[in-house]
């Protein structure tokens, strides 16, 4: 007989096969969304989404945050938080040439980060 645990669900007490994560009360959806799934979005992204797994960018980044370790619009604001996301100013799918340009590069915390991706989104829109 196999051992059996507890679904995963907050506040279930419903004995599942040890190998199984839920009860089939619980179990969740598939994601519906093809903008989610992973293979989608590489597809989608073709030479963007490679580009930050490219070892040039990943240089530029690394040296980047060394030399500027603070979130630069929580300095503009007077605030000090460390940066943690590494940030094109002009997105690389408006212009490709300045992906690797360190001037065009800024280190955000991820508020900043989140904020300026949405009014560049809602700008496009």
């Amino acid at each position: 007989m196999k051992p059996k645990r507890l679904c995963n669900h907050a506040g279930c007490n419903t004995l599942v096969d040890y190998n199984q994560t839920y009860c089939s009360k619980h179990e969740p959806e598939a994601k519906k969304n093809l903008y989610d799934n992973y293979e989608n979005r590489k597809k989608i992204g073709g030479k963007y989404f490679w580009f930050y797994k490219s070892k040039a960018w990943k240089n530029l980044s690394n040296q980047y945050r060394l030399k500027q370790p603070l979130c630069e619009a929580c300095l503009q604001e007077g605030v000090i938080k460390a940066g943690n996301v590494r940030d094109h100013i002009m997105p690389i799918r408006e212009d490709w040439s300045k992906r690797l340009d360190e001037s065009n590069i800024q280190n955000l915390c991820h508020y900043h980060h989140n904020v300026k991706t949405r009014q560049e989104r809602m700008k496009s829109k």
